[in-house]
């Protein structure tokens, strides 16, 4: 008896939680390395959940003639809370190398968490994504570009479609669509009474079953 209304208690709990959306990782949504003349502008954006802290997390920039970091930035602070679910923050590289190279996002655990290559395909050596092989970018840069352009990740969660246009630096890009935040959403009415009598329960069975053990226990002998 105790046992059946225990199991009914953790079904209802369970039922009062809401569900949690799929979590999408944050990305490099936006390069910019190379255009017409000497280069200037260059940056590297990286998009996620609005407010998140991306304080440890580094940008890694990776040489495609060996495999190696030749340089990285140290990334801090919050994205934006802009009142979109998704944020870009973006962070200004000088000397980010024309390729063909790769940029790498890891996180403040020392995990891989994005990496892209422009021009070649770029396999890591060394660092947080030895022996990882870099998205290709399927457009590039070079000395026809303006120096106000950028390659940039568009499209929906599935997609993984980049495009070169204008530079969009700490604004979503256009296009980018269907991402979830992966939040939990907030209880309703009935899911808080639902969890509060699930608690009650559980508690009523936890003392009957107390009680119970308590009880001396008597043999009766013939």
């Amino acid at each position: 008896m105790y046992s059946r209304c225990a199991s009914l208690a953790l079904l209802l709990f369970a039922c009062a939680l809401p569900a949690r959306a799929t979590w999408v990782s944050p990305f490099i949504s936006e390069i910019h390395y190379d255009n017409a003349g000497a280069d200037v502008n260059e940056l590297v954006a990286v998009t996620g959940p609005a407010g998140l802290d991306l304080s440890g997390w580094w940008i890694v920039l990776y040489n495609g003639s060996n495999g190696q970091p030749y340089s990285s930035v140290a990334l801090s602070g919050q994205l934006g809370m802009g009142g979109e679910p998704w944020s870009e923050g973006y962070w200004s590289v000088a000397g980010i190398q024309n390729g063909p190279d790769a940029v790498a996002l890891v996180s403040a655990t020392d995990q891989l968490v994005d990496f892209v290559a422009y021009e070649s395909a770029v396999s890591a050596t060394t660092g947080a994504a030895t022996g990882a092989v870099a998205r290709l970018l399927p457009v590039s840069e070079g000395t026809g570009s303006a120096p106000t352009s950028s390659l940039q990740r568009t499209g929906g969660v599935e997609d993984w479609t980049w495009i070169s246009g204008p530079a969009t630096p700490g604004l979503l890009n256009p296009g980018l669509a269907g991402f979830d935040v992966g939040v939990v959403p907030a209880m309703n009415a009935w899911q808080l009474w639902l969890a509060g009598f699930s608690a009650w329960l559980l508690m009523s069975v936890r003392r009957k079953w107390r009680a119970a053990a308590k009880r001396p226990l008597h043999l009766y002998l013939e």
